[in-house]
């Protein structure tokens, strides 16, 4: 069933820049794709890091300067048009009144983990990779116009609708990413709670990839490796840590991890926490 992939998690503590009338719900979602935006950006630094380290450069990036790679791997997200209430209001509503099937290409992400080491210090690094892929053939008319409660039995869910289904954000995208954009096209998140009472949400984007989105939220993405080894030498890395580099309001300092405003959907490593790390004397 292409219109619902169900994706659940325990939701992650996070720290952003919140405004005073978001809600829970666009509090999350806003999260989710600036933290999937920044973990792409963090990857194509890591790789040139790592050619700075090494002294090679792949092929594929033959000829291309570090700001091109940077410029070439960035990819943004405007999000418009919140709409949060519960589901049952919408259970007896068409899928495809909330959620858009993609027309000629969606976005696939694959999650790369790195283990990187040197003398005195060793962590893992995580990021995303993206393509371009062509869309899935839409859907059959009759899955087209089913219904949240028709699909919801489908997907082999053990918890009741009422319990894993409680919440929803309706919101419109649009992505650029390598000189391509798609949208706006409409997205939903679905909020509920597990079993055991933990909160669980379901991202269903069908442009961008929603296991990209999900994963966003609990992977660890601060940049250790850049801040307490030899890769934080290197000008290419200096120079982008200093332009990523968030203010200590919309961050908790301390927690080694991202920040993000989630107005302008922008994360990074809290000003603090890249200072104190920065100041450490490199590893023997």
């Amino acid at each position: 069933m292409r219109y619902l992939t169900v994706i659940c998690m325990m939701l992650a503590s996070f720290s952003g820049a919140v405004s005073q009338t978001m809600t829970h719900e666009e509090t999350m979602v806003r999260t989710s794709y600036a933290r999937f935006a920044y973990a792409v950006q963090q990857g194509a630094i890591g790789k040139l890091a790592l050619d700075a380290k090494s002294n090679r450069t792949a092929p594929e990036y033959s000829g291309m300067t570090s700001a091109e790679r940077l410029a070439n791997s960035r990819v943004t997200f405007t999000l418009s048009d919140f709409k949060i209430g519960n589901m049952r209001d919408i259970m007896d509503r068409r899928i495809t009144d909330f959620i858009t099937q993609p027309d000629k290409e969606n976005l696939a992400s694959s999650l790369t983990e790195m283990s990187y080491t040197e003398p005195g210090l060793s962590s893992r690094w995580s990021w995303f990779e993206l393509t371009w892929q062509e869309a899935p053939a839409p859907p059959p008319p009759a899955g087209a116009n089913m219904t949240f409660t028709e699909v919801y039995p489908l997907l082999g869910n053990k918890v009741p609708p009422d319990l894993a289904w409680q919440r929803y954000a309706s919101y419109t995208v649009t992505v650029s990413f390598e000189g391509q954009s798609r949208g706006p096209y409409k997205a939903l998140f679905i909020f509920g709670h597990d079993a055991k009472g933990n909160e669980v949400l379901e991202p269903h984007d069908l442009t961008t990839d929603s296991s990209g989105l999900v994963y966003s939220l609990h992977q660890a993405l601060f940049p250790e490796p850049l801040l307490l080894g030899t890769l934080r030498t290197y000008p290419v890395v200096a120079k982008w840590l200093f332009e990523n580099q968030m203010p200590d309001s919309a961050c908790s300092p301390g927690r080694r991890d991202i920040c993000c405003d989630l107005v302008k959907l922008k994360c990074g490593p809290g000003r603090t926490d890249e200072a104190t790390l920065l100041s450490q004397p490199l590893p023997k």
